[in-house]
């Protein structure tokens, strides 16, 4: 075997050494305990040297009985599952006798349950027809591996490096992908038991580890596990001159899923990461007419969200010089807010709704970063806002009128963790309310209400929705004239719930007076929108 093929192997599976193995077939004995019929028995046909029958299979259901002797009341040494592959030393009318080198023990299998991989069924463009009539069909993740690493062991190098052996990296990594997110659905019994499908997940995910597949679990918000895969596969797709560029798209969007990130990952850690995720995405090639629309839009999506993350992090940094800061900030906010703008909403299909939300919302909450920053003191109306650096990380922002004496008290102090945008400072005409969006986390932007009251000016921080932080924004939408009421646009999804709304907000109350999900619904936002936020936001797409 070439270099080449050897390495394409190694990166596959070590367990496809099962498939590479082949053992005298007189050395293969039945399992230790097996009884003699009463009656006759066919004497076992014996593979030799010269011999054209198959020495491997593949096992093709699940939950399969390997027993000590070929009849169906015998003991059974094992249970086999989809996609195992076994050494056939031997044969019965109805059985094969086979031997399983990753349990160092042998046994007889009804011929039923496997699949002989010899004659035309071995040659690699069978192998690669029943790949993709597998990889169509839910539950069959685990055979699908098995194929896929057969044709790899059976393609010569220029199979492998051409366009079949693309789609037959592409399918494994399709078929992991699959697997780790069908483990990751699985709900456990409040007894601990295990149901018959979390018994066949389990088997299949031992199976997949035989070929060398390697999965990543990560604990959840509520207890909950991820099980991601790692993308090998996906990595080799990306990296091939032959694959499509529907399988690059579909390598990148796999290798850069958000679900899939380290949820205890530091800043420090996140930002390397993520930039890693926007460089594979950069290395799809969006205006190849080749590529579907609705796959651009995919990564388009994708690429709305890594760079609004980036954006986010860059700001957040204290180790660069205020300026590179800003700059590296509001260049990664433009990219995202770029590649929203090139999404062909009418492409979109039903399944990519949910994350064309989810971009707009990432992309709107980091909108204010792609214009330039905000000093850190400026007049608004007759007041004077300012922000400083405060305790422990903080951003504080204070309120004073304008001409006041130096050393006189503020209006008002406020200190937060988020990332305060003193762009997107706005007045009413009353000058008895002032807004401006607040960052405390990527992807969720908050709405800080400074409100003058009898008691003097307060703030109230108007968050996307009143759940555990997720994604979403709550942004000001206009003042409604008489310094009693304003506009707030507010979208979310939080708690497994989405939710986007359009609200007529009491600033004495901060309650919701009347709300629409639609901004046309609504008559208030018809009159008194605010032409700047109608022109800029994402959330009238």
């Amino acid at each position: 075997m070439s270099r080449m093929k050897l390495v394409m192997a190694a990166a596959i599976a070590a367990a496809v050494v099962q498939l590479l193995c082949v053992h005298p077939a007189d050395a293969a004995t039945p399992a230790a305990g097996a009884t003699d019929d009463a009656a006759p028995k066919p004497p076992i046909k014996r593979a030799g040297p010269d011999d054209l029958a198959p020495r491997t299979a593949i096992v093709v259901q699940d939950n399969v009985a390997m027993r000590a002797a070929a009849k169906d009341s015998a003991p059974a040494q094992a249970q086999l599952w989809r996609g195992e592959a076994l050494e056939i030393r031997g044969e019965r009318p109805d059985h094969f006798q086979v031997y399983d080198y990753r349990r160092e023990r042998g046994g007889f299998v009804r011929k039923s349950a496997l699949l002989p991989l010899s004659g035309s069924a071995a040659q690699p463009e069978s192998l690669l027809a029943a790949l993709r009539v597998v990889r169509q069909q839910p539950g069959m993740e685990a055979l699908g591996l098995g194929l896929a690493a057969a044709y790899v062991q059976a393609a010569s190098v220029a199979r492998i490096n051409g366009p079949e052996g693309a789609e037959a990296l592409d399918a494994m990594g399709s078929l992991a992908e699959r697997l780790a997110e069908r483990a990751s659905r699985a709900t456990p019994r409040p007894d601990g038991a295990l149901t018959s499908a979390d018994t066949q997940v389990a088997a299949q995910l031992d199976v997949a580890a035989r070929y060398g597949l390697r999965f990543r679990t990560l604990e959840r918000e509520g207890g909950a596990m991820q099980l991601c895969y790692d993308g090998e596969a996906f990595r080799r797709v990306l990296a091939m001159a032959a694959a499509t560029p529907e399988q690059k798209a579909r390598a990148a969007l796999a290798l850069t899923r958000t679900d899939c990130l380290d949820p205890a990952a530091t800043p420090a850690q996140r930002e390397p990461m993520d930039q890693w995720r926007a460089d594979v995405l950069d290395k799809v090639d969006l205006g190849d007419p080749l590529l579907a629309t609705f796959w651009r839009n995919r990564v388009l999506m994708r690429q709305t969200g890594v760079w609004s993350s980036l954006a986010f992090l860059r700001a957040r940094r204290v180790s660069v010089p205020a300026q590179l800061q800003v700059d590296a900030a509001s260049a990664a906010a433009r990219r995202a807010l770029e590649a929203f703008a090139r999404v062909v909403p009418a492409e979109l299909s039903d399944d990519d709704q949910p994350s064309y939300n989810d971009a707009a919302m990432r992309g709107n909450a980091m909108r204010w970063l792609a214009l330039p920053a905000g000093p850190s003191e400026q007049s608004i109306g007759g007041f004077r806002l300012s922000t400083a650096a405060g305790p422990a990380g903080e951003t504080c922002l204070t309120l004073t009128l304008n001409g006041a004496r130096e050393g006189s008290a503020a209006l008002l102090r406020h200190c937060g963790w988020g990332l305060l945008m003193t762009a997107s400072a706005r007045i009413n005409r009353e000058g008895n309310a002032i807004a401006i969006a607040s960052m405390p986390m990527d992807g969720w932007r908050e709405l800080w209400l400074l409100r003058r009251a009898p008691q003097g000016w307060r703030v109230t921080v108007l968050p996307p929705v009143a759940a555990q932080p997720g994604l979403g924004y709550a942004e000001f939408a206009g003042w409604v004239p008489g310094g009693k009421e304003a506009l707030v646009a507010r979208e979310s999804r939080a708690e497994g719930r989405y939710k986007r709304s359009y609200e007529l907000v009491d600033l004495d109350t901060l309650e919701t007076k009347r709300q629409a999900g639609d901004a046309a619904m609504l008559g208030a936002f018809q009159r008194w929108q605010a032409a700047d936020w109608r022109g800029g936001t994402l959330s009238l797409r």
